[in-house]
């Protein structure tokens, strides 16, 4: 069967080409019997595969939408990992994926569901109190979070417990025999704007400080190698008995690599370094980063399950995952020199 234009369709349905655009895209501003007539004339011509056409006549277009605006990520390398990650796991679960890089707000996040674009997403980059989610909640939208809030009742989620993995990167190090710990952590903007992330590692690093009683010297640093790099100078130029440095930066670490080799503060003999990253990151540095493990692929995964469970009906109760740190040493920690 020869595939038919949009032309062809809307000539044989008795209707205009717009009007048949409109079906296509799932806008809703359709009489139901035209979009009925015009879905029929599809599946008999052959427009369109008639599983999709079966997907717009019902209301559903099979399709998940991952929200990932970029203004605060790293680099592209760790982007891409939870980007991989999602897509593959909506293509295994059957659906589509769309991948949104704008900063969706309340005020154009329900065109995504109204234009019939997708039937769920994923929201990542979450606050603390974010309106995002107070909307989706009280409309009920299927959505899942990569990140919480600070109220997560009714909410499906996945998370790492970063609280702890500042506290697990400060035992780590205290065990070691280090006590002249500093740290550099997330952007002052973004703690301050409650990004979740954000708030709980600063957290983490108040619990360990009390925990093992450090007078630990902080450092809020923006997300580049080069913001990282002047900052682990000023640290060290203002703090040179320092022994050692927790981060929660991922791949913009390499800035301190090069600043303690400015510096001639060989790793791990003058100076231990640890941080939260991916072991992707991990592996790439010289030497190889000790980290508390970013899963981002494992969590990219989850949510996406999260998500196509509530969609298909197979769990109607929230769904929260809050994933233990992970510790993995490698060449970048060793027990202080003096």
């Amino acid at each position: 069967m020869v595939p038919m234009t949009i032309r062809e369709i809307a000539m044989a349905a008795g209707v205009s080409v717009s009007t048949v655009s409109r079906i296509l895209n799932g806008k809703p501003d359709v009489a139901d019997e035209t979009r009925r007539r015009v879905l029929s004339v599809i599946n008999q011509l052959g427009y369109v595969p008639h599983a999709q056409a079966q997907r717009l006549a019902a209301g559903r277009s099979r399709t998940i939408a991952l929200l990932f605006p970029l203004q605060f990520v790293e680099t592209s390398h760790h982007a891409g990992e939870f980007i991989v990650a999602a897509a593959a796991a909506a293509e295994a679960a059957g659906f589509f994926f769309h991948l949104v890089t704008s900063e969706l707000t309340v005020d154009n996040l329900p065109t995504l569901y109204s234009s019939g674009q997708v039937d769920g997403v994923i929201l990542m980059q979450i606050e603390l109190d974010d309106p995002r989610v107070r909307f989706l909640r009280a409309s009920n939208h299927a959505f899942a979070l990569i990140g919480r809030t600070a109220d997560n009742s009714g909410l499906s989620f996945v998370d790492l417990d970063f609280e702890m993995a500042v506290v697990n990167a400060y035992a780590h190090l205290v065990e070691a025999g280090h006590r002249s710990i500093g740290f550099l952590g997330a952007p002052a903007l973004l703690r301050q704007r409650g990004l979740g992330s954000a708030v709980r590692t600063y957290q983490g690093y108040q619990m360990a400080c009390e925990r093992f009683s450090l007078n630990s010297p902080a450092l809020e640093v923006d997300l580049s190698a080069q913001a990282m790099y002047e900052a682990t100078l000023r640290l060290l130029h203002a703090y040179p008995q320092l022994t050692a440095i927790v981060s929660t930066h991922g791949p913009s670490i390499v800035g301190a690599l090069r600043a303690l080799q400015t510096l001639e503060r060989p790793i791990p003999q003058e100076m231990s370094l640890l941080s939260i990253a991916t072991t992707s990151t991990a592996e790439m540095l010289t030497p190889p980063l000790t980290t508390i493990d970013f899963p981002s692929a494992e969590m990219a995964r989850t949510a996406v399950n999260l998500l196509v469970r509530r969609l298909q009906g197979e769990s109607n109760e929230p769904e929260q995952v809050l994933i233990p740190p992970k510790l993995i040493v490698r060449q970048t920690t060793a027990p202080p020199s003096n």
